[in-house]
């Protein structure tokens, strides 16, 4: 397979980098960022990917201290922004992957639900094992993400001293507080989001939903999900001996048909 980037140009285009394929390891890419939530702007976003791959016995076992590292692929080149129709795909090895995803980190739980682009059927079984990471240990994360996108908004209304504020910001601390609800009353996340509350999210992205409007109604999401977090209906953490028992299984088994 091939491991790196390579440089293409056309003469009246910017450098571009491709995208490598995917190593015979990946069990799973999924689509990922605001339009596999479905909250983007048509046609003005970039393309986010993340893919899980398991990583080699010598990775794993061997003399490296980290094993496989995040590997990021990008098709802009370093310190360029990207824009619509790149790509950025990012590369967890399996075992990184369950631990951030065990921990309820949003940005990662999100790829057992997100569209797919690749899966083998280990990618398969990873997505059917969802509820194992399901738990109110998610909601100080939900509620840390969406406060810290509420921070940037508040900080830019601040610089620019007028009223108009981001709304990229603003739709993501929302968004967050939408799926942490569902995650955890229902097990489960719909993506993309459909219905009232994703059309709410989508004019809240376009500047159609006034700053008091989606202040106040953040505020209820962060509330509702604080009062969750003693709803003893839901396990308080991750099934971590079935994820470990997974893992375990699905490592010795690839290394035997791969390496």
């Amino acid at each position: 397979m091939t491991t790196s980037l390579t440089p293409t140009t056309t003469s009246d285009k910017p450098s571009k980098l491709e995208i490598p394929e995917l190593p015979d390891s990946a069990i799973l890419m999924v689509e990922v960022g605001s339009t596999a939530h479905g909250t983007g702007i048509d046609g003005g976003e970039d393309h986010d990917q993340l893919a899980v791959i398991v990583e080699s016995p010598h990775q794993l076992m061997g003399l490296s201290d980290k094993g496989f590292t995040t590997v990021m692929q990008r098709t802009q080149p370093e310190g360029s922004p990207s824009g619509p129709g790149d790509i950025d795909r990012t590369l967890f090895s399996l075992r990184q992957f369950l631990r951030l995803a065990s921990t309820g980190n949003p940005s990662v739980l999100m790829a057992l639900w997100a569209p797919i682009e690749f899966i083998s059927p280990e990618g398969e079984e990873l997505r059917a094992l969802s509820e194992a990471f399901v738990g109110r240990h998610v909601i100080p994360r939900y509620r840390g993400y969406m406060q810290s996108q509420v921070k940037k908004v508040i900080a830019t209304i601040e610089a620019n001293d007028d009223d108009i504020y981001p709304t990229k910001p603003a739709m993501h601390a929302a968004r967050l507080g939408f799926q942490g609800i569902e995650l955890v009353t229902t097990g489960d996340l719909t993506l993309p989001m459909e219905g009232r509350d994703a059309d709410w999210l989508r004019d809240v992205r376009y500047g159609r939903v006034g700053y008091d409007e989606w202040f106040e109604r953040t505020v209820e999401l962060d509330a509702a999900l604080d009062a969750l977090l003693s709803d003893e209906s839901v396990p308080p953490l991750a099934d971590r001996a079935r994820i470990e028992d997974w893992s375990v299984t699905t490592h010795q088994s690839l290394w035997n048909d791969i390496y």
